[in-house]
């Protein structure tokens, strides 16, 4: 008999054992991160006892439009080999989704292996991750920068650092922060495989104010020497641009035995303007997917651009009939109200559809191209207007 729960302390062996085996993780993963497991977070089929697919999801706050939302951000989903195509994975991931929605989380996101299981949950494509990389030596000459540029020091940059990402991104759609205790200190300036040597610095303009940090990895390259190596940055974020130049100016310090700098944006990277050739370049980008588990919140909840208008929108939901429309939207200079629009005749939109359009990934126009949303349909100019803005991104894999 299957049945779906919260692991305990006892099942911790068998989650990550069916992570390591379905996911491919290596045996560093069992020796530092398995200890570790937040296994509260998890929701397992078990059959006789015994854990044959696993779920997670972690609390994040997601900024569109300036704002940010809550959104559960889904994570370790995995199924035994000899158990996939039952549909186990997706059924803990369906529970989250409900605990999510009942706990007031209007969003959520997650990383897909594979497409249709999460489009049957009602996700679709809404962002991008996407690494860029530039050879050391054509990063800029000259001066160093203007900033100091030290080792970070975990006590007294903290909090200056998770300002600095703050000011950075609040105006980016997707990018995500997090209040867990472990994301920032551990995740993102912290390293938990001691094998990679790790270091994390920190640019402080003339008031001690963090404005950049990276924290980085060096990995094997191909050079000369077999001790050459890329500088693999797991952030790599700037708020002003005297903070750019000076990392920049850090970075190229490791030229030589330092081939290459590999570090995560948006898919129109801005840092290439202070480059003198087209030298920085995308090297792998891979898409994430966006679900709206309260369609009302997450619409009022979301920032917009000074737009006035109103429109209304039917959405068909498989999973979460709440979200059914019609919907009537009233935009007044950014502002957004969601009420019901009792007996509005519309063309349903899949609520997956209209994740992609929340999130600057998908235009109504190219929703039109898809046959998404009819062409003829007055809502189709006001929504692109409303939905207007920066293309989304994360620099987070989750």
């Amino acid at each position: 008999m299957t049945e779906l729960g919260t692991p305990s302390e006892d099942h911790r062996e068998q989650v990550a054992q069916a992570m390591r085996v379905s996911l491919n993780l290596s045996h560093a993963f069992l020796e530092h991160s398995a200890p570790a497991l937040p296994l509260e977070q998890f929701r397992c089929a078990f059959e006789d006892g015994r854990v044959i697919a696993t779920a997670a999801s972690r609390d994040y706050r997601q900024w569109f439009g300036g704002r940010e939302l809550a959104m559960s951000g889904i994570w370790g989903v995995t199924t035994l080999p000899e158990r996939r195509g039952t549909g186990l994975a997706t059924g803990a991931v369906g529970a989250i989704l409900r605990e999510a929605r009942e706990r007031g989380i209007p969003i959520s996101a997650l990383y897909p292996a594979a497409l249709r299981p999460y489009r049957g949950l009602g996700y679709e494509l809404a962002g991008t991750y996407t690494e860029h990389r530039v050879h050391l030596d054509d990063l800029p000459r000259g001066a160093t920068g203007p900033l100091d540029v030290r080792e970070y020091d975990p006590a007294a940059d903290l909090d200056g650092i998770r300002a600095c990402y703050r000011r950075a991104m609040e105006r980016q759609n997707g990018p995500i922060d997090s209040d867990d205790p472990q994301w920032w200190p551990e995740r993102i300036m912290g390293h938990r495989t001691p094998e990679d040597l790790h270091r994390a610095v920190v640019a402080l303009g003339d008031d001690g104010a963090v404005e950049g940090y990276a924290s980085f990895v060096t990995e094997k390259a191909e050079g000369d020497l077999d001790v050459s190596f890329v500088l693999a940055c797991k952030q790599f974020v700037a708020s002003t641009i005297e903070g750019y130049e000076s990392l920049l100016g850090y970075f190229r310090g490791f030229r030589g035995l330092g081939q290459i700098l590999r570090f995560t944006g948006p898919p129109a990277e801005p840092l290439a303007m202070l480059v003198e050739e087209q030298r920085v370049r995308p090297s792998w980008s891979y898409r994430w997917m966006l679900r709206l588990l309260d369609v009302p919140k997450a619409l009022e909840g979301r920032g917009y651009p000074s737009v006035t208008g109103e429109a209304v929108i039917a959405v068909e939901d498989g999973d979460l009939p709440e979200n059914h429309g019609p919907w009537h939207l009233t935009a007044d200079a950014g502002s957004v109200r969601v009420e019901r629009a009792e007996g509005a005749r519309v063309r349903p939109v899949g609520v997956g559809t209209l994740a992609s359009i929340f999130s600057g990934y998908l235009s109504p126009f190219d929703a039109v191209r898809l046959a998404l949303l009819d062409g003829d349909d007055p809502a189709i100019p006001f929504l692109a207007q409303l939905f207007a803005g920066p293309a989304p991104f994360m620099l987070d894999f989750f």
